[in-house]
């Protein structure tokens, strides 16, 4: 499944016309979110138990399907893709409020365990580009996060 997945994003990302799915969508946020607790080098688990919930609560998954959904984005690590990838998958399948919100999700993850690493803040503001958003939209979403 994970193939197929990756196969249609690869063909997203190289212009195709076809529209993105729902999981293709979900996995690229997914992936993301993963990236950004991984940005420091130190996955905690409050940043998985804060990935597991938001994609269980935005995408309206269950529990099982969320964990499915988290492992696939971990496995996508072993795969030899950059975020462009899931960033344009995330450019092209999303609203502009709905990439807000991804861009929501990642400050959450991020400062899930009690601490902004730098890292983690530079990827975030070169997400917010990388899917068509602002630096000023990064800030604005890491405000909600903090709110939520």
């Amino acid at each position: 499944m994970l193939e197929k997945l990756v196969e249609k994003l690869k063909g997203l990302s190289l212009g195709a016309n076809e529209p993105v799915t729902e999981g293709a969508k979900h996995l690229a946020a997914a992936a993301l979110l993963v990236e950004a607790a991984r940005r420091d080098n130190n996955f905690s688990d409050s940043e998985r138990v804060t990935i597991l919930r938001l994609v269980k609560e935005n995408f309206h998954l269950d529990t099982d399907d969320a964990q499915q959904l988290v492992a696939l984005a971990e496995e996508r690590q072993k795969l030899p893709y950059g975020e462009s990838i899931f960033t344009r998958t995330i450019e092209a399948g999303f609203s502009e409020s709905e990439r807000k919100e991804v861009l929501a999700m990642i400050w959450k993850v991020i400062l899930a365990d009690g601490h902004l690493d730098r890292l983690e803040d530079i990827m975030v503001h070169l997400v917010a580009v990388e899917i068509g958003l602002t630096e000023a939209d990064a800030d604005a979403a890491r405000g909600i996060a903090e709110a939520s």
